[in-house]
């Protein structure tokens, strides 16, 4: 007698083979039956699920998520459960929870409370290093949680302990690694001392069940970037002896400042030479890499042979993929978050807009603006000349580049954007990508490629800074790439878009027994009916639950039932090996 069963199915099992129909069978957290052979008796269950006209597939898989940001105050893991993805890979960008020193706490946490009580530095737009004990007290007042662990093993334990939505297969987030060793003075060249300890917490790492190591190479990655080539290499030989796999945010611009994408994948393959290490290359994309849609196809195209090429070179090399053109890392509900500290200072965003009207509060502001660094036209974190206005109470700034606007006020990009803030402080502006639909198609439908939501766990109502002034909410795809993905490319070839997100991710980083429908694997598994799946991810509210997914089910146990999510926490964390 089975606890659940799963009858009259179309079978799509994740290898990219033909579907069938076929019942599954489940006991405890495992598939023990997959056919048609039943007899009536056989056909007994705890459970059964009558899965005519629809389509069961594997329990999707994220490779590229930030969940370990976010678990200790939400486990449920509301937006993948709800889209069909039963288990996550966490540590990316180099960004990790563990390990951490007894000096230094390493996070990047948004919400302003826990900013404050920690002693965050208000203009710093991401703080990444505390003092640990300020931020153990700040975090446990917050959230009620206290974060006392300090090796990848101790958290990976206090996470299993949590009532887990999805399974978790954590990377080793480099930083986090880094700041453990180094703590405040990690922004610099490692000494031997420090890069034998540097392995040595890899090392442990490792044996503690980490799927294999990440880093970010970007500037406010910190303190990636300070880690040169021969530092890199020295990690991944570790990683490389366990089987693990190597993934980098690499770098989009160089030294000099200037957009550079395939200087980053370079240096991403000069850290692993020689180690035989496999490699993904986190979100790939073609920003700062073309100007008009014919740009941005000639750009993929040059991206994928540049892959082609490291493969014929002996390069084990894949990659994950936001699948759309028009998604940032968050949702902007206001311009408020991009001038944090200006807004904090002013007490609100209409504070400041009204100072702003007034010159001399304007010079002082301006001032002011000038020591925030993603404001600073001079500074390498500079975000202005990437902004978008999305919507302006001005009709001749809504839909604009702050560049476009610039050009047509005559005035330098930051008081450009005091200028029109100042006429509307509801105004919303994101960093917005332009829309290379057919760029991403190439991406997303290349054999190399995996879907991926670069999102956390945190449910679609909640505001990440917790301060109305400056909001921020989960990006679309955070709450429904898989659907997405799955309609997008799915129409012609519908078992290998369930491959690319599911068996193939399980295969390239070695989760084992997940990812396929077969039996003896865990029984993760998702109920779709693809006449209903849709993404609200191009409508007007782009964070409304998909639809179409009927039922998941997380080792074994129902932990969804059309957008409904049953609250079993049957998640588990997962170790290589």
């Amino acid at each position: 007698m089975f606890d659940l069963l799963i009858k009259n199915g179309t079978v799509c099992d994740g290898t990219g083979a033909p579907a069938f129909t076929a019942d599954i069978g489940i006991t405890g957290d495992k598939i023990t039956y997959i056919g048609r052979e039943l007899s009536e008796a056989g056909q007994q269950a705890g459970q059964v699920i009558d899965a005519s006209g629809l389509t069961v597939t594997p329990g999707f898989i994220d490779p590229h998520t930030h969940v370990d940001q976010s678990v200790l105050t939400d486990p449920a893991m509301e937006p993948y459960l709800k889209q069909g993805v039963t288990t996550v890979v966490t540590g990316n960008c180099g960004y990790g929870m563990a390990p951490q020193s007894d000096e230094v706490f390493y996070c990047s946490i948004m919400d302003e409370d826990f900013l404050s009580l920690s002693g965050a530095d208000v203009n710093e737009q991401l703080s990444l290093f505390f003092k640990r004990d300020k931020a153990e007290e700040a975090f446990s007042q917050r959230y009620g949680v206290r974060p006392d662990w300090n090796t990848f093993a101790q958290f990976n334990e206090r996470c299993e302990n949590l009532p887990l939505g999805c399974n978790m297969a954590p990377l080793i987030g480099y930083n986090a690694v880094r700041t453990s060793v180094m703590e405040m003075d990690c922004l610099r060249t490692a000494g031997e001392e420090e890069l034998q300890a540097l392995e040595y917490a890899v090392r442990d790492c490792m044996e503690a069940g980490a799927f294999g190591i990440s880093s970010g190479r970007d500037p406010i990655y910190l303190p990636g970037p300070y880690a040169c080539d021969e530092e890199m290499n020295r990690m991944l030989h570790i990683a490389a002896e366990y089987g693990g796999i190597f993934a980098s945010h690499t770098y989009n611009r160089n030294k000099d400042g200037f957009p550079d994408r395939i200087g980053g994948y370079e240096e991403m393959v000069r850290q692993a030479r020689g180690t035989g290490i496999k490699l993904n290359v986190s979100h790939v994309h073609v920003m700062n890499m073309a100007e008009s849609d014919r740009e941005a196809v000639s750009a993929a195209e040059q991206t994928l042979d540049y892959f082609r090429r490291l493969s014929e070179q002996g390069y084990d090399l894949t990659y994950d993929v936001i699948p759309s053109p028009a998604c940032a890392d968050f949702t902007q509900r206001s311009a408020g978050y991009f001038l944090k500290p200006l807004v904090l200072m002013s007490g609100s965003r209409t504070n400041l807009a009204s100072a702003l009207r007034r010159p001399e509060e304007r010079e002082k502001i301006r001032k002011a603006a000038c020591g925030i660094p993603t404001l600073n036209e001079a500074s390498d974190t500079c975000w202005l000349s990437e902004f978008y206005i999305l919507h302006h109470r001005n009709p001749a700034y809504s839909g604009k580049s702050l560049q476009t606007c610039a050009e047509v006020l005559k005035l330098p990009l930051l008081d450009t954007l005091l200028e029109i803030f100042s006429e509307d402080a509801d105004m919303i502006m994101d960093m917005v990508a332009p829309d290379f639909s057919e760029a991403v198609d190439i991406l997303c439908q290349n054999d190399r490629a995996m879907p991926c939501s670069d999102g956390s766990s945190y449910a679609k109502e909640v505001n990440l800074t917790g301060n109305p002034e400056i909001p921020l909410y989960p990006s679309s795809m955070n709450i429904s790439y898989l659907p997405r993905y799955l309609l997008r490319y799915g129409k012609t070839d519908f078992e290998k878009a369930v491959h690319q997100a599911s068996g193939f991710v399980a295969e390239r980083f070695a989760i084992d027994k997940r990812g396929l429908i077969k039996e003896g694997n865990f029984a993760d598994l998702v109920i779709i009916d693809r006449d209903k799946l849709y993404s609200f991810d191009e409508e007007s509210d782009p964070l409304k639950d998909p639809l179409g997914i009927v039922c998941v089910t997380v080792n074994g146990r129902i932990a969804a039932t059309n957008g409904r999510l049953t609250g079993v926490g049957s998640g588990k964390v997962l170790r290589k090996g």
